[in-house]
């Protein structure tokens, strides 16, 4: 018998052995985006590549209502090929979110 004999063990048993898998994922993901409020190295950097996101925004929002437009998006080739994928909420336009990725980062 290679299975517990109860349903809920073998189900119980799957979490746990899953879990110290997914964890250090779930950590390393959330690293890789500095936080701006750090007083270090990474903040620094988190705060730079915010700002350089910010020029990079405003620079393809030729209408500046905030918001990219398959049009504005024309000439940049990454955005161009992938702006399906980056409009989350399907809108036909990239806000600042889909843009950068995650909301972690307030564009003020």
């Amino acid at each position: 018998m290679n299975s517990p004999a109860h349903p809920l063990a073998a189900t119980l048993l799957a979490l746990a052995l899953a879990a110290p898998l997914a964890t250090p994922l779930t950590a390393a993901a959330q690293s890789r985006i500095p936080s701006l409020d750090r007083d270090d190295h990474l903040g620094e950097v988190g705060r730079a590549a915010r700002q350089k996101a910010i020029e990079r925004f405003d620079s393809a929002d030729a209408n500046k209502d905030g918001k990219l437009s398959r049009e504005e998006v024309n000439a940049r080739p990454y955005l161009n090929d992938n702006f399906d994928q980056l409009d989350k909420n399907r809108d036909g336009f990239l806000d600042w979110e889909e843009f950068i990725g995650h909301n972690r980062w307030k564009k003020e």
